[in-house]
């Protein structure tokens, strides 16, 4: 009989030790589903959480927190800033218009300088960066671009009359005679 109480002693204290590691897998392994939901529902940031958690609470289980890694990586960038780089000319020129429409002028500038850069004899460029220009305050660059722009198309000689963005230089005798020029 004492050798079925030894046998009992031991077999206590084996299974002890497998019973803990596998909890601590298995909610290791839960932390990640989560974190995984999260993933594909677009909660970047609660994912984020969670395979940080993992990252910290779990870093015993390395297949797991290589994974969790790489799915953190992919949720910090997800909630990071978005920007867009423009690539074709469209882009840098709409760029442009919507850097101009929030009174960065400077930004518009180089954004519809690039846009301009690929496509030279573009109208509508030629047309914003005279009116992004003459908000600007540089009276003789807005008036070269704006003088191009209705060289190429006539029709931009009347959007000019009535856009306020030239209202900075609409008394300048060189922009009455590029609007009215009937008037000469």
């Amino acid at each position: 009989m004492k050798k079925a109480s030894k046998k009992t002693s031991k077999s206590t204290t084996p299974t002890a030790a497998p019973a803990n590691t596998w909890d601590i897998q298995d909610k290791a392994l839960k932390e990640f589903e989560r974190g995984v939901n999260h993933l594909h529902k677009q909660n970047y940031a609660e994912g984020l959480e969670r395979f940080e958690a993992i990252l910290k609470e779990f870093p015993q289980e390395r297949e797991l927190v290589d994974r969790a890694r790489v799915y953190a990586r992919i949720c910090t960038q997800m909630t990071g800033p978005k920007t867009h780089q423009p690539r074709k000319p469209e882009e840098y020129f709409y760029f442009g218009v919507m850097k101009a429409n929030e009174a960065d002028y400077d930004e518009a500038m180089k954004y519809l300088d690039r846009a301009l850069q690929a496509s030279p004899r573009d109208e509508k460029v030629h047309y914003v960066m005279a009116s992004t220009l003459a908000m600007k305050g540089d009276r003789d660059a807005a008036i070269k671009h704006l003088r191009e722009a209705i060289q190429i198309d006539k029709s931009n000689r009347i959007f000019a009359r009535n856009d306020p963005d030239f209202e900075p230089i609409r008394d300048d005798e060189a922009f009455q005679n590029l609007i009215h020029p009937e008037e000469i």
